[in-house]
């Protein structure tokens, strides 16, 4: 975690000098670093924030009735702000475009005015996440979505997995590590990405626990 960190205020304060310095030449452009050193802060919060919920334990009293699990805040920052770099950088090419009326010239600006319409729009879709419950546990069972709920009576071997990503080129390298929401429901597996969401596997883990401890206890079986 120390490394992280130590890492990223690093950058940060490089990127923070660099927007500074441009500040009083390119303005479109020190907002760029400005964004940059922006996100070094947001993974900072977030690297720290990690480490110390996984330290919380959770116990039988402490969760409420339902745990409604979303997408990172943090996470949807970091998107949100990567696009909008791309956005200022769009528009500070079309900014500096001398319109011509040839081919060449409308078909870049075509091309540039439709790249920050999309990313836009991707920002639009980010923003919308935020508020988006993606998982939904209480003592009737796990929703997914806006699916059905799998009712506890019929989930099995709930817990989280976790799966190293490798290819032929990093077979000796550092793999990746992916966390999952693992199930079986009336014998279909189920498999549901953890890592973007605002739990870690940990808590997650804890989670599961308690309600499948608190279903048996109630005598629905």
């Amino acid at each position: 975690m120390k490394f992280g960190i130590i890492f990223y205020s690093i950058l940060g304060i490089l990127a923070l000098s660099v927007g500074v310095y441009l500040l009083q030449y390119f303005f479109i452009l020190s907002i760029i670093f400005f964004i940059g050193s922006f996100i070094n802060g947001v993974f900072i919060y977030k690297e720290y924030n990690i480490h110390k919920n996984d330290k919380i334990e959770y116990d039988e009293n402490m969760l409420l009735d339902e745990v409604v699990i979303k997408y990172s805040r943090s996470g949807r920052i970091i998107v949100i702000s990567v696009y909008s770099i791309f956005i200022i950088l769009g528009l500070f090419f079309l900014s500096c475009i001398i319109i011509k009326f040839n081919f060449i010239t409308m078909l870049i600006v075509t091309l540039l005015a439709a790249l920050t319409m999309y990313l836009i729009v991707k920002v639009i879709l980010e923003i919308k996440k935020i508020s988006k419950a993606m998982i939904s546990i209480n003592g009737k069972g796990i929703q997914i979505k806006d699916n059905p709920i799998y009712v506890w009576n019929d989930i099995q071997l709930e817990k989280i997995i976790v799966k190293r990503l490798v290819s032929r080129e990093s077979k000796h390298d550092y793999k990746p590590e992916v966390n999952y929401l693992y199930f079986f429901h009336n014998n279909e597996k189920i498999e549901i990405n953890i890592d973007d969401f605002d739990i870690t596997d940990y808590q997650l883990a804890q989670v599961l626990k308690i309600f499948r401890t608190r279903h048996n206890n109630s005598g629905l079986l």
